[in-house]
């Protein structure tokens, strides 16, 4: 039964492997549970990162037309230009939802840097007041 590794490193556990043993050390085990921890706490941005999703496909839905088809006879002229000028916002609070679910689930700022193609010093700069996310949805901005 010495073949089980720690659930956090992935190091053999040493000496012998008692029912339920998953970790190396009793730091490992705190590690796990406060990284399961942020991730549950995280949930009200995923969701909120889903919705804004949710928002950019329905927006990017509403322009796509059968092509050759003659555009609905209630469709204001300039409407297409309306509706696509949106789009950058809308990817803008999706990436915005997406810094915050990630910075409440651990996530560095090197990480979230990383993932967005920019230095982390960057990413701080750009949404370390990330949380606004939540009160510009209110505000209608």
């Amino acid at each position: 039964m010495g073949d089980v590794r720690c659930g956090w490193c992935g190091a053999w556990l040493p000496g012998p492997t008692g029912h339920g043993r998953r970790y190396c050390q009793p730091a490992h085990r705190q590690a796990a549970w406060r990284a399961r921890r942020r991730w549950q706490e995280a949930a009200p941005e995923r969701n909120r990162v889903a919705a804004a999703g949710e928002v950019l496909l329905s927006q990017v839905k509403g322009l796509a037309q059968v092509p050759g088809s003659p555009p609905s006879p209630g469709t204001p002229p300039g409407w297409h230009c309306a509706a696509v000028a949106r789009i950058p916002e809308l990817a803008g609070e999706l990436v915005r939802a997406a810094v915050l679910a990630d910075r409440r689930a651990g996530a560095s700022w090197a990480q979230i840097g990383a993932g967005l193609g920019i230095s982390a010093e960057a990413a701080r700069a750009r949404f370390g007041r990330a949380r606004s996310v939540a009160r510009s949805g209110r505000s209608g901005r």
